[in-house]
């Protein structure tokens, strides 16, 4: 079996007064191995252009499994 990454996205969760249960944001083309501070750093911009509060993440990746 080989697996091969073929796409990646990441979803964040923001809060606010208008969404306190949190709302997700979702963003394509991640790379693969995409990093904790990389992650921070996206959810701290857009809470400065939001005006959310980012609560957390997901990472979402699709890989292509072939047997041989």
């Amino acid at each position: 079996m080989v697996r091969q990454f073929k796409s990646g996205k990441i979803q964040l969760t923001m809060v606010s007064e208008a969404h306190p249960k949190g709302i997700k944001r979702t963003f394509n083309n991640v790379i693969a191995d995409v990093e904790e501070e990389q992650i921070t750093t996206l959810g701290h911009a857009i809470e400065a252009l939001s005006g959310e509060q980012f609560s957390g993440a997901n990472i979402i990746n699709n890989d292509q499994v072939t047997f041989a």
